[in-house]
């Protein structure tokens, strides 16, 4: 009995190894091509328990740079590391260099989008027709793509996805749709650049590709190695006006996967949530990923951890590949080192220096004409600063602002909450196009005395 169901056994094992082996082989094949199918490749999904001993590792580490007094190096030609509203700088490394940004640069692309979108300029549900040069871009395989089926329109709304999640023709045709062409759209990421700050930025593409690697839809009588160019400070000046202006992205970044025309999108940062490269204790959440061979593996990241915000840039990260992780690592030990090294002050609106500063600040500044010589003042809008570990809140260089200035003072006639002085918080960074400066607003009124008062001090005054 044994003997005959033995080869029948044979049989269906063989049958069953076929049958699973199919789908697997037809899938391998299906992400060569298209890129973007699940999360078998170099990235898969990591374990919550590997997630945590790695941190705690990491977190290890830089407690000991900290204890130690030592500076947090990192494989990086250049990184920052920011406050996401005051563009307070955590830290620089070699920030304002000229870098190439390959893929990063969609960020401008989104960020122009998302403005001319809000201006009504251009509308979500406008279409974008195909055209022979898009199309042929779409499908060479040595970048990341989606096909674009030629003569077939798409929506402002689907190329906006798509350039979140890295595919370079779609993205062009996005500037084209915004535009009208896609060197007009290139000249228009040049100059809405320089409206945010941005006033070296090389600009060619809006893919981040270069100008010979997008033919015809490149500048005519340009290099052909011709690429994109920001700093880290760049792209981190970007990142806060997105985050400002148009918040709603990260709805978007922090997907792992969209849908476009039928095929499966996977988002190329790894350390969002359910992915290989997150930390349990930091939500990172956005923003764009670059790779090339001249830009190296970048990476431009934004991460949230007990409600505080911040935005990081690194850039020039030496890699072995598009599955490398380098830059993930790079951005990792900086989050952690930053989130370690600062602990987050909050003024609030209202609040009195002196208060804020418990004691170590008065807070006064001098009253001209007034029935008081002298006013408290006050934080105008709430927000915050980051400090050391032992570092304490001083403010200093209190100067006298608006319509009430007089130098170092301010003229009576104020009402309690006006604005009438800034000031600097003390060993405290900024980048360079943000304002370094707090406003403060009046805490009581600054009347002007009666006039017999009036009177009695310019009688005296000449004694």
């Amino acid at each position: 009995m044994q003997s005959k169901l033995v080869p029948k056994l044979s049989i269906a094992l063989i049958a069953l190894v076929i049958f699973i082996s199919m789908p697997l082989t037809a899938s391998a094949q299906t992400t060569k091509t298209t890129r973007a199918t699940t999360t078998t490749t170099a990235d898969s999904n990591t374990s919550k328990a590997v997630a945590i001993e790695r941190s705690k590792e990491l977190g290890q580490e830089v407690d000991k740079l900290l204890s130690t007094n030592q500076p947090l190096t990192l494989t990086a030609k250049s990184a920052i590391a920011i406050d996401y509203q005051t563009g307070q700088v955590l830290y620089a490394k070699n920030i304002n260099e000229s870098l190439p940004t390959a893929s990063m640069s969609k960020l401008l692309t989104l960020y122009v989008t998302l403005k001319y979108i809000k201006e009504g300029k251009i509308h979500w549900d406008d279409k974008v027709k195909i055209n022979k040069a898009l199309h042929d871009l779409s499908v060479n395989h040595n970048y990341a793509n989606v096909k674009l089926r030629l003569g077939h329109s798409y929506t402002i709304r689907q190329l906006y996805q798509t350039a979140i999640y890295s595919e370079n023709a779609a993205t062009m045709a996005l500037g084209y749709g915004v535009a009208g062409s896609t060197q007009k759209f290139a000249l228009l990421m040049r100059k809405e650049a320089k409206k945010i700050g941005i006033n070296d930025a090389k600009i060619y593409t809006a893919c981040g590709l270069t100008n010979g690697e997008v033919g015809s839809l490149g500048f005519k009588g340009v290099s052909a190695d011709a690429e994109n160019k920001l700093s880290a400070r760049d792209m981190a000046l970007l990142a806060m006006k997105i985050l400002k202006y148009y918040p709603d992205i990260l709805k978007t970044t922090s997907a792992n996967t969209t849908k476009f025309d039928g095929q499966t999108m996977l988002n190329w940062n790894w350390m969002i949530k359910g992915r290989s490269q997150e930390l349990p204790d930091i939500k990172v959440d956005g923003l764009k990923t670059g790779t090339s061979d001249t830009a190296k593996a970048c990476f431009t990241g934004t991460a949230v951890k007990n409600g505080h915000r911040i935005i990081t840039v690194v850039m020039g990260v030496p890699n072995s590949g598009q599955y490398d992780p380098a830059r993930f690592i790079q951005t990792r030990k900086l989050m952690k080192y930053v989130y370690a090294k600062y602990h987050y002050v909050k003024l609030s609106h209202g609040q009195t220096v002196k208060n804020a500063t418990n004691g170590r600040n008065t807070g006064k500044i001098k009253v001209e004409n007034g029935k008081d010589d002298s006013v408290d003042l006050a934080v105008s809008t709430t927000q915050g600063v980051w400090l050391t570990k032992k570092q304490k809140l001083n403010i200093k260089d209190i100067k006298s602002t608006g319509e009430y200035a007089d130098g170092s003072s301010v003229d009576a006639g104020f009402d309690k909450g006006d604005k009438i002085a800034t000031a600097k918080v003390s060993n405290v960074k900024y980048m360079k196009g943000v304002s370094n400066r707090i406003d403060l607003i009046a805490n009581h009124d600054g009347d002007k005395p009666n006039i017999f008062v009036r009177a009695w001090r310019g009688i005296a005054s000449l004694f």
